[in-house]
């Protein structure tokens, strides 16, 4: 793997995956909207979008296993000033150097973005996915919440209070988000019970999100756009410079074009799937197996 600094406003990282052609957590996907979510053997997810594609049946196995290793507390007190953009930073290092060591991470050859992110409340509130094991993520106002793939921890829970006190302390280390465009949200990779914990001190969780980042040829394309933005406001002032009233107008529609386009650099690109093998005739058999009064419902 190889690493790249992000300099866009939230910072972050860029990170070059080679070797990995199929990863060992993956989305995989046959007609009629279904798919699943594998890690390794196991099977984690089984989904069904709704006929009027107006959102997804989930129903998750109780079989998922985080990439990343515990995290002990000492060594989240280590990592200072806590909440600034150095802690951001140092933890998207050591999540990347996690990821690179694991065999059960949805890394695959690419270019992958690892980014702290600020996300509106309603992800983490409303949004947050607490129906265990079957949920529906309603789409039709889109969604943009977050799936656990682990039943969340009680706050009681003996590992969710010795989190709760890291949060207290302001040291808790950021759960580890999977953006998943397939699911319009984001997957809950690592950080159910620090996620618990924050809930339950009422306190917003910091976050890191992994996302597949576009081509970064594509971004390359995006900054000569903007750049051409900049060399277009240039006769739009002399004009403003003469007293035209349009000049103004023009210079501030090319003005936030070419904000917009820094902003969006780099990319998210669409979460890849990899063909269900067997198609439909394999998911049937394997949901059956798995969650049969489940599927008897979505036939209903």
């Amino acid at each position: 793997m190889h690493r790249v600094n992000l300099y866009a406003a939230e910072g972050g990282l860029g990170l070059v995956v080679t070797g990995r052609t199929i990863p060992d957590l993956r989305l995989e996907v046959a007609s009629g909207g279904r798919m699943l979510l594998r890690q390794q053997s196991r099977l984690v997810l089984l989904g069904k979008v709704q006929r009027s594609n107006y959102g997804v049946h989930v129903f998750r196995t109780g079989d998922y296993r985080s990439p990343l290793p515990p995290l002990r507390a000492d060594h989240a007190r280590q990592v200072t000033p806590p909440g600034g953009a150095a802690w951001f930073d140092r933890w998207a290092h050591q999540f990347a150097s996690w990821l690179d060591d694991a065999d059960a991470g949805p890394l695959h050859n690419g270019f992958w973005i690892l980014r702290p992110r600020r996300l509106p409340s309603y992800c983490l509130r409303g949004d947050l996915t607490t129906d265990y094991p079957d949920s529906y993520l309603d789409w039709f106002e889109g969604w943009n919440g977050v799936l656990p793939l682990r039943q969340l921890p009680d706050a009681a829970a003996a590992r969710v209070k010795a989190y709760r006190r890291q949060a207290r302390e302001q040291v808790l280390p950021p759960i580890l988000l999977w953006s998943v465009t397939g699911f319009d949200g984001y997957v809950l990779i690592d950080g159910h019970c620090r996620l618990a914990a924050a809930l339950a001190e009422g306190i917003e969780p910091s976050v890191l999100v992994l996302a597949t980042g576009m081509d970064p040829e594509i971004d390359h394309d995006l900054l000569r756009q903007a750049a051409a933005h900049v060399e277009q406001l240039k006769p739009s002032e002399r004009a403003g410079c003469a007293g035209p009233r349009r000049a103004p107008r023009a210079a501030d529609a090319l003005t936030r074009r070419f904000a917009n386009a820094c902003a969006d650099l780099p990319q998210q690109g669409r979460t890849r799937a990899w063909p269900i093998r067997g198609g439909v005739r394999t998911w049937e058999q394997q949901a059956a197996n798995v969650a049969h009064a489940w599927v008897a419902k979505l036939k209903e």
